[in-house]
């Protein structure tokens, strides 16, 4: 027997056939919020964001602390495989579940939808895979749930469902059975009357089986519904069906039509079983390309690369969460693959900036209205978000539009502008590690190692001049740190001032934290990045960061109070150090030590953090040029 746990229904754990009590609401909130990834860490700040929202408790680190623990003693109570309990761990990253995924009800749909999408639009196959993913559902996702987080994942795992059920309804119809789809797209428009797709596959199954008369009857029904719920038409994809009907010009869909699988330019043979998307909306028929302007591909990014391009292939996920801490390289990265997918998302590509680091990340509203624009779809600004969000995805129906969101500040700030047509693609970059969206492939953009630095460095100065002195080359390399923004705006001082030797710059550099400007140079400045993220900072893992500003080089959980001057236990300390990880201040340096894993503030990062403490400790400075504390 092995545990097995159910989030499309009741949330619920089973061992063989015995249904194991979870407790309250609330703890089932956290399991849940655990569930969703396994193996993976969530952090302490995303499950409080995720049962809480915007209205955590006092203490609320405290209770996560209590809940988990009530969990730990419930799963461990229970064995599987021979004796072996469910383990919530703990790593540097967050808490996580340690099981399989396909122990998962959900992980397990999706192994079987991806199984179904790989198989040929006719194969016999296909009906029965999609069938066997269906008969997963118990019922409504997450009941039992009803935290704000867990509303907006119900209807993200709603649409999950529809978009199968449009794939089965089709599979069974192209094998001659549309009749047997019927009740059951009636029972799940009883649940999401204004899905559209499901009244499209519904008529379509209805003529499909000889009934022209209902299916025109079920088009005005959901025709009425439409405009009373949303004060508009049905879409030109559900308008163009009646069209047919009522002309007799409705292709016969029991046979996949030619020309019907979506193949990209370049080989992805998996994207042949997919449908078909419908045709745009006439008033979005203009192709967007509001990305930046290309950079040629960033240097030692191969491996990131590869793992994003795979990601949006037309098989895959289609979401992707580039992280990495201030001045890594995450949008210039964002950016170069986005126009080398432009083959793959033919229909345009959507870029917007959202402004999380600034302190004042972009409204819902403002985000939906400039990505409207972009669309070329009339609105009026000042609807209410739903609205928006109803138009945003009215606009994307039917098209593959690639979606980039830079600097993205929260969950909750990108839920709304995530496609709802799984032929679209959403590329997010984001500094907060705790940004995962439900089906999004996360790829971490680390530090370049000192190769690839050498190498940007030769690219951005030229051969000669590193040649000329390539151990002073390798030194600017080193005080870089592996931060690609360092690295070109060191290369922009030294080629607007050809006369200054390599030489020259590092002694400047070494000579104290008075030259930390020097690491900047124009809009290069990472000193505004690390000013940004410090601002950000909760106030006791700022607190803790200005104390550690002459810690040792390796720093322990257990050797911070002495000196720190944050009240708490021990833990609590290891908890904000953990922020100034996720934060980009810290590094680790050994997760896996006796006592616990260790941290590291180094270079550039030690010289801001003694700055930020020596104006707070003189007060020399004004109150504006100082970075405040949140």
């Amino acid at each position: 027997m092995r545990a097995e746990f159910q989030v499309l229904g009741p949330v619920s754990l089973l061992i063989g056939e015995r249904q194991i009590d979870l407790g309250p609401a609330r703890q089932r909130s956290f399991l849940t919020a655990l569930l969703m990834e396994p193996r993976q860490p969530v952090t302490i700040d995303t499950l409080i964001d995720r049962v809480w929202g915007g209205s955590p408790p006092a203490g609320a680190r405290n209770v996560v602390y209590t809940y988990i623990a009530r969990l730990r003693r419930i799963l461990a109570g229970q064995t599987y495989d021979g004796g072996q309990p469910v383990h919530i761990m703990r790593n540097p990253a967050g808490y996580f579940l340690d099981i399989a995924p396909e122990q998962v009800d959900l992980h397990r749909f999706r192994g079987l939808l991806s199984q179904a999408r790989a198989l040929p639009p006719n194969s016999p196959r296909r009906c029965q895979v999609l069938n066997e993913a269906l008969q997963l559902w118990k019922g409504d996702p997450l009941t039992g749930v009803d935290d704000e987080w867990a509303l907006r994942m119900r209807q993200g795992l709603r649409q999950l469902k529809n978009d199968a059920l449009v794939e089965w309804a089709q599979a069974e119809r192209q094998a001659g059975r549309g009749i047997t789809v019927i009740a059951e797209l009636r029972h799940a428009l009883l649940h999401d009357p204004l899905a559209e797709l499901l009244h499209e596959q519904l008529i379509r199954s209805l003529y499909a089986s000889g009934q022209q008369a209902e299916a025109l009857r079920h088009y005005e029904r959901a025709r009425l519904l439409i405009a009373e719920e949303l004060g508009t038409d049905p879409a030109p994809r559900l308008q163009e069906l009646h069209t047919q009907i009522l002309t007799g010009t409705l292709p016969d869909d029991t046979a996949p039509p030619a020309g019907a699988a979506i193949t990209p330019p370049a080989p992805a043979p998996a994207s042949a079983s997919e449908p078909a998307p419908a045709p745009a909306p006439a008033q979005a028929s203009r192709i967007p390309c509001m990305l930046p302007r290309d950079v040629p591909a960033p240097v030692g990014r191969r491996t990131e690369t590869e793992a994003v391009r795979a990601a949006l292939a037309p098989e895959a996920s289609g979401r992707v969460v580039l992280v990495g801490s201030p001045g890594i390289g995450k949008t210039a990265l964002a950016v170069h693959i986005a126009h080398r997918m432009a083959a793959v998302y033919p229909d345009g590509q959507l870029y917007l900036d959202l402004q999380g680091s600034t302190g004042e990340p972009l409204r819902t509203e403002t985000a939906l209205s400039l990505l409207l624009r972009q669309l070329g779809v009339a609105h009026d600004p000042d609807e209410n978000p739903s609205a928006l969000v109803h138009e945003y995805r009215s606009g994307l129906h039917g098209r593959r539009v690639l979606v980039v969101l830079d600097d993205a500040e929260s969950e909750r700030q990108i839920q709304p502008l995530l496609p709802a047509e799984r032929h679209c693609g959403v590329l997010v970059a984001t500094r907060r590690p705790s940004l995962r969206p439900v089906n999004a492939d996360v790829v971490p953009v680390p530090r370049l190692d000192p190769a690839a630095g050498l190498a940007l460095l030769e690219n951005l100065i030229g051969p000669d001049r590193t040649r000329d002195e390539p151990d002073r080359a390798r030194r600017l390399v080193d005080m870089c740190e592996g931060h690609p923004l360092i690295l070109r705006a060191l290369a922009n001082r030294l080629l607007a001032r050809p006369h200054t030797s390599l030489a020259r710059l590092v002694r400047r550099i070494e000579a104290g934290e008075q030259n930390l400007e020097t690491l900047s140079y124009g809009s290069l400045d990472i000193c505004e990045r690390l000013t940004s993220a410090y601002r950000q900072l909760p106030r006791p893992a700022a607190r803790l960061l200005l104390a550690l500003s002459d810690a040792p080089a390796v720093i322990r959980p257990d050797s911070t109070g002495a000196h720190s001057g944050v009240p708490g236990a021990p833990t609590d300390h290891e908890e904000l150090l953990d922020v100034l990880v996720e934060a980009g201040f810290l590094d680790v340096h050994d997760a896996g030590g006796p006592g616990g894993p260790a941290y590291r503030l180094t270079g550039v990062r030690r010289v801001f953090v003694r700055r930020v403490r020596h104006l707070r400790e003189t007060a020399e400075q004004r109150r504006g040029d100082l970075p405040e504390e949140r």
